[in-house]
């Protein structure tokens, strides 16, 4: 399996610019569904990751593979909220119901 290392600082800014780049589209296009794609994204790497801890017990590639774990659990979670931020504007701007208004414990507490 290939090593794809996010904890490595440049490859962490360029999915974080790359990530920003798909909420802001998916903002102006008031469309979630573009907004997904990074959540998407990352849960696989999170996967993949995941597998690799488990099978490649060599003690170099583990401290690696733990700080990978780190940044795709905090990037998941960044992405969940903006799925969430985006998903609220789409369903104001299409007067659709959302079956749960997900984000107003947040902005209540902000």
């Amino acid at each position: 399996m290939v090593l794809i290392n996010i904890a490595n600082p440049w490859v962490l800014l360029t999915a974080l610019f790359i990530t920003l780049c798909f909420m802001y589209i998916g903002k102006e296009a008031k469309s979630a569904a573009v907004a997904l794609l990074p959540l998407i994204a990352f849960l696989v790497l999170l996967v993949m990751h995941g597998l690799q801890y488990l099978t490649m017990s060599t003690s170099e590639i583990v401290p690696i593979l733990s700080k990978c774990l780190f940044a795709d659990f905090i990037m998941i979670f960044l992405t969940y909220i903006s799925y969430l931020w985006i998903d609220d504007i789409e369903s104001k701007a299409k007067k659709k119901k959302s079956i749960d208004n997900s984000l107003e414990w947040f902005w209540k507490n902000v």
